[in-house]
């Protein structure tokens, strides 16, 4: 997930023509001349990689360098003999935008991308920028050429908008046109027939979702249309249709790679659409304010960016949950950059976000990275939390920012890759670096900590190949300790031990792991997902199900998209909704392990049996979740040592104490563990005495035990082996309503006797606090005798302070100055 990092960045754009020079140079993006109001930029598009922005006006289309925020070319109509410019839109190649006017003509200009530099940096007081991550190499010239002019069938009604895939769609007030990128006209179809019913429509907002063959439209009525197995006849309209009424919908947007659409709404509410098979079932919604004017999914298709007419942008999880919100401005676009940079634009004004995001961690810590920078938690639970900050090495970033994937040590060693090479940490503000020949030529696509060594899949692109490498973290970065060839690209790596998992673009998942001596990768296994129907390019998480190793028929667990699976047997099977997933081991009594994830809301648990593990059964995930933990932050750790989830409670992160949050999942486990073997709810219980936390977490325990009216019995049985059974049992009646207490009582064996055992076991405090409880509990008499009791017992240990605190229970409680005299004289 993303949280912002740094401040925002503002700039007024520059709508002026780039005067004809020899060596033309970007416009200042601070320019604060005044502007006519009528060259505002009405359409923004992003280019497929990333790094550049169009804008169009009503006569002229402008070309921008994303970061540093530079504009680089323009090309400006001055006649309008055409139309107004309605809409532009990027080839999926990048070299060509298809630029819609009004009277039914489309510009195709050309992007030509030249070899001189416009942005150099030889003297940074001689130039708008100073050098920074991602800069080394300047700002390559970039410009704007007209290559044809195509006309529309239908001249007679205006062009209305652009949407763009593995064609380009024109749409005017009647029709809706297919077209080839060559410019070639594939099909037609009518507004009314893409409507599917009666009534004067105009098609807002449309597209392609992804690489499937089916089109969707949103119409000014804010309904949306999905229509699937589009064809290249003219005319031809897919049986699948879907039609999604009633949302009033403003925006949209689809994610290739998590399968998945958000739709904003005219009142500020998101829905969340997951794509399965061929149909969209809705999995969340997030409520907001004001209207949705944009919204865009970041590249991995973990997060979408959400822009209201509030001027905010909100930042929202890939299942909905709310991270992150900041005003900005009267916003109209929103794109994302190369790496975790967001660029929000309205006509004349933009602004830049970054934003940190967490990578995976092969300890308990919160570790995140921005483009640049990496932020771990330097200490444990217990003692409180710091960032402790890195910059990655500026000769490293210069060339190779943004990050793109890292991964950290259980000691809080950190791996990281950016475009080319990869560049390992020390833990003290260092950094190791690959040799520059060796850096330019290979890209780093998966991470994974595997013990002391880095798993680095890798593509090397002068022999154009692919390999799976281990790099010793300790020492210098000259060669790998040991590699293999891969048949394909690697887009998952994960470590389970001394295990490596390496999901290959075709589907292919391989175990690897270093031979004796550590000097050659030897294959143990592999399993064909791709046959099972998993695609490879939506899985983000991937790993082998409790019981599985050594197994040739294992089971592997995955997240594809918003979907946690299971394949095993040749086919996979669905378990729910996962943002993530994480396997903690239990290791007591007939326990094994357990299977967390979270859905968006919750966290979700499925305990794995001893049984099911020696048998390689998924059972536990195939029955659901036993545990469920709501939260009020997100999730990030399962620190299965502190019996705890832990996460952040924050919408943007500075290089100051994180704001750390953790609920205790040790109850909620525990009273799944009561109801099938109460000997290893007791062991896995104590294994956890020693903490801090204990006898708060077994209060919760007991509290859901007694109010849900579930296996109190058991509970009370477990809790009698502690030393601190009666400090639980007083804490948690106080803290529940009175109306439980004959319940509790009954379990615990009265109210008197436990205030006795206390007495005798000289917890004296703990005595006192159940005066209450024995007032209510009791006859006067036997509550008057405890209470003598009690001051006796404080009196002979010279605890004047309790003294103090029973006399002013007894004075608040007592009903008459009569009966404080008897309990003086029954003292005396």
């Amino acid at each position: 997930m993303y949280w912002r990092i740094g401040g925002v960045e503002h700039y007024v754009l520059n709508l002026e023509e780039v005067k004809g020079v020899a060596r033309p140079r970007p416009r200042s993006a601070t320019f604060s001349g005044t502007q006519d109001s009528t060259m505002g930029v009405t359409r923004w598009a992003s280019s497929p990689c990333r790094q550049l922005l169009a804008g169009a006006t009503a006569q002229g289309v402008y070309l921008w360098n994303h970061k540093p925020f530079a504009q680089l070319s323009s090309l400006v109509y001055e006649t309008t003999e055409f139309g107004r410019i309605v809409d532009l839109v990027w080839a999926p190649s990048g070299d060509t935008l298809f630029v819609a006017l009004s009277r039914g003509y489309i510009y195709e200009l050309s992007v030509q991308r030249r070899g001189d530099r416009v942005l150099e940096y030889v003297f940074a007081t001689q130039h708008y920028f100073a050098r920074g991550p991602g800069e080394e190499n300047g700002i390559g010239g970039v410009g704007l050429a007209q290559r044809r002019t195509f006309r529309l069938p239908d001249t007679n009604s205006d062009v209305v908008c652009a949407g763009a895939a593995k064609y380009a769609m024109v749409a005017t007030g009647s029709h809706v046109y297919r077209m080839t990128w060559a410019g070639a006209l594939k099909s037609s179809v009518t507004v009314s027939e893409v409507y599917g019913r009666g009534g004067d429509v105009e098609v807002v907002q449309m597209g392609v979702l992804g690489d499937t063959d089916m089109e969707y439209f949103v119409f000014s009525d804010g309904s949306v249309r999905i229509i699937g197995n589009v064809g290249d006849s003219v005319d031809m309209v897919g049986d699948n249709v879907q039609t999604l009424d009633g949302l009033d919908a403003t925006a949209l947007d689809y994610s290739a790679t998590s399968m998945m659409m958000a739709v904003g709404t005219t009142t500020g509410t998101v829905y969340l659409y997951a794509l399965e098979g061929k149909q969209l079932h809705r999995v969340g919604r997030a409520d907001g304010n004001g209207r949705v004017r944009a919204l865009r999914w970041s590249a991995d298709g973990t997060a979408v960016a959400c822009v209201h007419a509030t001027g905010h942008i909100v930042m929202r999880t890939l299942l909905g949950r709310e991270v992150n919100s900041t005003r900005v401005g009267d916003i109209e676009f929103v794109a994302w950059g190369v790496g975790a940079r967001v660029f929000a634009a309205g006509a004349r004004n933009a602004w830049g976000l970054g934003f940190a995001r967490a990578m995976s961690s092969a300890g308990n810590s919160v570790c995140l990275f921005s483009d640049d920078m990496v932020l771990v938690q330097a200490r444990g639970v217990d003692e409180g939390a710091v960032w402790r900050v890195e910059h990655v090495a500026a000769s490293y970033a210069g060339a190779n920012a943004p990050i793109r994937v890292a991964a950290c040590s259980a000691d809080g060693r950190v791996a990281v890759a950016g475009t080319r090479g990869m560049a390992v940490s020390t833990g003290h503000g260092r950094w190791r670096l690959q040799r520059a020949a060796r850096e330019r030529i290979v890209e780093y696509t998966a991470l994974a900590w595997s013990g002391s060594h880095v798993a680095a899949a890798c593509v090397d692109h002068a022999r154009n190949t692919a390999r799976l490498e281990f790099w010793m973290g300790g020492r210098a970065l000259d060669a790998p300790a040991a590699s293999i060839d891969l048949d394909a690209r690697a887009v998952v790596v994960s470590a389970h031990g001394s295990a490596v998992l390496v999901l290959s673009e075709h589907g292919m998942l391989s175990e690897y792991a270093l031979a004796a001596g550590g000097a050659q990768v030897e294959l143990r296994r592999a399993v064909d997902v791709a046959a099972c129907g998993v695609d490879a390019h939506c899985v983000r998480q991937v790993m082998w199900a409790p019981g599985a190793c050594g197994d040739s028929g294992a089971a592997v667990v995955v997240v594809q998209g918003a979907q946690l699976r299971v394949v095993r047997d040749g086919r996979a099977s669905t378990v729910g909704r996962a943002e993530h997933v994480s396997i903690s081991s239990v290791n007591i009594g007939s326990m094994h392990s357990a299977v967390w994830w979270y859905d968006g809301m919750q966290v979700l648990a499925a305990p794995v049996s001893l049984d099911d593990f020696m048998s390689n059964d998924t059972r536990a995930l195939d029955r659901g979740p036993s545990v469920h933990l709501p939260l009020d932050f997100y999730p990030l750790v399962i620190a299965a040592d502190h019996g705890m989830v832990i996460g952040l409670d924050q919408d943007s992160v500075g290089t100051h104490a994180p704001m750390l949050r953790g609920t205790l999942f040790l109850p909620s486990l525990l009273s799944h563990m009561l109801h099938t073997s109460e000997p290893d709810a007791l062991m896995y219980a104590a294994s956890f005495e020693h903490r801090g936390f204990f006898a708060h977490a077994m209060e919760k325990l007991l509290h859901e035990a007694l109010v849900n009216d579930m296996r109190l019995d058991r509970t009370v049985r477990m809790l009698a082996h502690f030393a601190q059974f009666d400090d639980i049992v007083v804490h948690c009646a106080r803290k529940t309503e009175a109306a439980f207490w004959p319940q509790l009582f009954e379990c615990v064996g009265g109210a008197a006797r436990l205030f006795m055992r206390c007495l005798n076991n000289g917890r004296l405090r703990t005595a006192a606090q159940s005066l209450l409880i024995l007032q209510t509990m009791e006859p006067p008499e036997v509550a008057a005798k405890c209470v003598v009791q009690l001051l006796a017992r404080a009196s002979r240990a010279k605890s004047v302070g309790l003294c103090t605190e029973v006399l002013r229970f007894v004075r608040a409680t007592s009903v008459s100055d009569k009966e404080m005299h008897a309990l003086y004289v029954r003292l005396k």
